[in-house]
Formats: structure tokens, C-alpha cells, sequence
């Protein structure tokens, strides 16, 4: 649910959306401000908000790599970041790309409206490089801007109108935004999903010896929903579950294998490659291979591998 508009303090820093950034009153200027947010999940949070006379941004201490694209409404207002300021030169929103690792600063002198999406930088799997180039660049594809523009606002309505349905549009929010720093970059990968389903195999390999490795917690690490992990791995023929067992097993395999580990009990094996017991693994062994660990470990071709 969003919470209720406040006028802004003196100085206060936008936790919600999980960025280090401050809200300052402009001198002499008539100032407050209204701000609305929701959390969607995998990271992405939406906000809407309007004010005027503030100043919004950071000027030093450690950022943070995450992301704001944000639609600003026509005006008297100026971002600047890199060393490069945007300005309303429309009469409708206007997008801003807003890097939270480097300082940035963001004036606005009249009374206005923004609607902003923030999102952990990994989860769209694009470099500190494409941000720099994007952020100078996102009005150049003006049909994917205008896109972006009415899909926040949109966004905005669904979350004021049916909050129930922001789960389901989270991926296409996320989608969305990649292509639109993407495009503004001038890089096109051939199929982005490639990359992101290499990176999660290499996650899934590097962790197989954790227990609380599941599709759950592979999702949150790579800062995606279960169902759209779930999308990705399906064009491997298996499932993500299987997978993981599978890895396991054939790792456990050759762990038994190994003269030199015939110090090691059943259950240290099956704990060293995720398995809580030996029962449980002795079980899923059998069913793959045949035969119980134990009795392959004293088969005569046992060997070093």
C-alpha cells in the first residue's frame, strides 16, 4: 500500500526506494512535497510524487548500484549528473536515467509531478558504461521514450486502481527498462535472456554445496521473480529443481569415487554438496544411478577420477 502524503522535512534520505539520495528545500522558495510508494518485489520499487522548490539528489558518501528512471513532468526543473543537465523541452513528461553510485542533482522550481521506478542495476545485466551512455541519450528513440513515459504513469494508475495485479508486471517493467537503457546505449545484445540464464548457472554451480539453494532464493539473487526464473530456465529442457539435484548427485558421484576421500562418511558427502541427510540422499542416489553410495563406493573400479 503507498503511503500517505507528508510535506518533506529539511533533509531526509528516500529509504523506501532503497537509494542514499537527500530532499533540501530551495532558498527562497515555497516548498513541499508528496510522495507515494510501492514495493513489487525483486527490488523495484515505484513511486509517485509532487512538489516544488526542492532540490533532490546526493553530493557525497558511498552510493549505492542502483538505478531510477524517472518521468518528469513538464516545467521549471534540471537534473544534472556526469556533468550533463536535462531539461523539460516538452510539454508532456520528460525521462530522466539516474545513476545512484555517483553524485546527481535534481532542482525543481515550480510546482510538479514525477513518477519514478528504482531497481537494483544487476537485474537489468547492463554495465556502469551503458548507464553513462544511456543517461544522455534516451530521448533519441522517441517512440521507446514515449513507451516508457506512458507505462510508468500507467503503472501508477494499476497501483492506485488494483495493487494485486503490480506482482504480474514487475518482469515487464524490469524488460522494459533494459531495453530502454539498452537502446539509448546503442547496444543490442542478441537475446539478453542468454546472458542472464549464463549468469544464473553459474551461480546455481558455485552454490551447490548450500541446502537453501532453490529456484526462491536463485530468484532473489539475481533480482528476478520465480516465475520469470522459471521462464528462463524452462527452454532448458528440465527443470531448475532437477537441475540443481542432478549437479549434486553427479558432484557426490565423483566425491565417492575419489580414493582419497574414503575418510569421509555417507552423510559428510551428501552435506558437502546440499544434502541435510543421508537418507534423503542415499534415496535420490539410488534412483539416478542404480546403486547406494555405499555400494559404489566399494565396487572394484573405484578410482581416482
Amino acid at each position: 500500500m503507498p503511503r500517505e502524503p507528508t510535506p518533506h522535512p529539511q533533509r531526509t534520505s528516500l529509504c523506501p526506494a532503497g537509494v542514499p539520495v537527500s530532499i533540501r528545500p530551495l532558498p527562497g522558495a515555497e516548498r513541499w512535497a508528496r510522495v507515494r510508494y510501492w514495493d513489487l518485489g525483486c527490488a523495484v520499487v515505484l513511486v509517485d510524487g509532487a512538489g516544488t522548490g526542492v532540490s533532490v539528489g546526493r553530493d557525497r558518501g558511498a552510493g549505492t548500484p542502483r538505478l531510477t528512471v524517472a518521468a518528469v513532468g513538464p516545467g521549471d526543473w534540471s537534473f544534472s549528473q556526469y556533468g550533463y543537465t536535462v531539461t523539460a523541452v516538452r510539454p508532456e513528461p520528460t525521462l530522466i536515467l539516474i545513476d545512484h553510485t555517483a553524485p546527481h542533482d535534481f532542482r525543481r522550481r515550480d510546482v510538479g509531478t514525477a513518477v519514478s521506478i528504482t531497481l537494483d542495476r544487476a537485474a537489468l545485466g547492463v554495465s556502469p558504461a551503458d548507464v553513462r551512455d544511456a543517461a544522455r541519450h534516451l530521448r533519441d528513440d522517441p517512440a521507446l521514450h514515449d513507451l516508457v513515459r506512458r507505462s510508468l504513469v500507467d503503472l501508477v494508475e494499476v497501483a492506485t486502481q488494483s495493487p494485486p495485479v503490480l506482482a504480474d508486471l514487475v518482469d515487464p517493467a524490469v524488460d522494459l527498462v533494459r531495453a530502454l537503457i539498452l537502446g539509448a546505449a546503442r547496444r543490442r545484445p542478441e537475446d539478453p535472456r542468454a546472458e542472464l540464464l549464463s549468469r544464473i548457472r553459474r551461480h546455481v554451480d558455485a552454490n551447490l554445496g548450500d541446502p537453501d539453494l532453490r529456484p526462491a532464493t536463485v530468484a532473489a539473487a539475481h533480482h528476478i521473480s520465480v516465475r520469470h526464473l522459471h521462464s528462463l530456465w524452462s527452454t532448458t529442457g528440465t527443470t531448475l529443481g532437477e537441475h540443481i539435484t542432478a549437479q549434486r548427485l553427479e558432484r557426490a558421484r565423483k566425491m565417492l569415487l575419489d580414493r582419497r576421500n574414503r575418510h569421509l562418511t555417507i552423510l559428510t558427502v551428501a552435506q558437502r554438496h546440499g544434502f541435510v541427510d543421508a537418507t534423503h540422499f542415499t534415496r535420490r542416489f539410488r534412483e539416478a544411478y542404480g546403486v547406494t553410495p555405499g555400494r559404489l563406493r566399494r565396487a572394484p573400479s573405484q578410482r581416482a577420477p
